[in-house]
């Protein structure tokens, strides 16, 4: 049986990503607001990927009102911003069906699962038990360029994530087989690790968040010893406080997060720092050398560091530079 799977944001960075991919082993269903929509309609949004030529995005689009229950979808794919919890409310009420979807989360940080589980529970009381909030991490870098009227999503591929079930019902072999199908590498994480997994995922989203705080690609920030100390210690600080909250770091298949933090806490300053360029060789590569396109939800990186550390106890004086210098540069 088809699934269908509703995607939340299609015409976005994300989005667009799962939209395209997902298409080989589902029926998808992209929702966006009516500007977006009218761009995915219009072939103004093209997917690139891994330099490829771009190519428009096949999706059948409807906005976000037009979102009922005769839509009934197996999934609802918020590839969204960050907070979750307006979007799971809108969804949630307009599109009630007899067997509300499953949800899956891909936003960046450590909250968008509690954030959800909190507003369905608002939604349906004990029932929302019975909904799964799948949450995914994805490890596959997403930048944004325009080509004249046109919007280029690009990524290298193939694409690759890691995901698990944070609530409801503890099964993940419907989403592994429809990722797989898609060519997609997906590696199932158990339910009580999810929050080690988001952890993990956040790890790898510090990396490079100092550099651009100082205007400067990973490459240029490592280069400068200054801004390179300042990327480990802030690392470290974020390692102490999910050492205090009791998780950890995982390793993934491609991406041995456990072991590359490890590294980073035990090497001394100044012998990591001799091997700087190196570090950001390898950084840059394994983001397709892609620069981060999405730290103005900084909030969510540096600022949740900050705020996981007043709540524990643990100071965060690096992260909360960087928070403050990624704030004022905002528009």
């Amino acid at each position: 049986m088809t699934r269908k799977i509703a995607i939340v944001g299609a015409g976005g960075r994300t989005g667009t990503l799962f939209a395209h991919e997902l298409r080989k082993s589902a029926e998808i269903v992209g929702v966006a607001r009516q500007p977006q929509a009218d761009d995915v309609r219009e072939g103004r949004i093209l997917v690139e990927r891994q330099g490829g030529m771009p190519e428009q995005l096949a999706c059948h689009v409807i906005e976000d009102d037009a979102f009922t229950a005769e839509v009934a979808p197996d999934f609802l794919f918020l590839a969204t911003k960050n907070p979750v919890a307006p979007s799971v409310r809108h969804y949630y009420t307009h599109g009630q069906q007899e067997k509300p979807p499953d949800l899956i989360l891909s936003q960046n940080g450590v909250v968008a699962a509690e954030e959800a589980r909190t507003e369905l529970e608002s939604i349906f009381g004990a029932r929302a038990r019975t909904i799964r909030i799948l949450r995914v991490s994805l490890f596959n870098p997403v930048s944004v360029k325009m080509s004249g009227d046109k919007t280029v999503i690009a990524y290298f591929a193939p694409v690759r994530l890691a995901f698990g079930v944070a609530s409801g019902p503890d099964e993940t072999q419907d989403l592994l087989e429809l990722f797989l199908g898609a060519g997609i590498e997906a590696e199932a994480v158990a339910s009580r690790d999810v929050k080690n997994m988001e952890f993990s995922k956040l790890f790898t989203n510090l990396l490079g968040v100092p550099s651009a705080a100082h205007g400067l690609t990973i490459e240029e920030g490592f280069a400068d010893r200054g801004v390179f100390e300042e990327e480990i210690r802030a690392l470290r600080e974020y390692a102490l406080v999910v050492k205090r909250s009791g998780g950890r770091f995982l390793n993934f298949r491609h991406y041995p997060t456990g072991l590359y933090a490890a590294l980073l806490g035990a090497i001394p300053m100044s012998i990591l720092s001799l091997f700087r360029k190196k570090i950001a060789t390898v950084i840059t590569k394994g983001r397709g050398n892609k620069e981060k396109g999405n730290i103005d939800e900084i909030d969510y990186y540096n600022g949740a560091v900050v705020s996981m550390g007043e709540r524990l106890g643990v100071g965060t004086p690096v992260n909360r530079e960087i928070y403050q210098s990624m704030k004022a540069r905002r528009p």
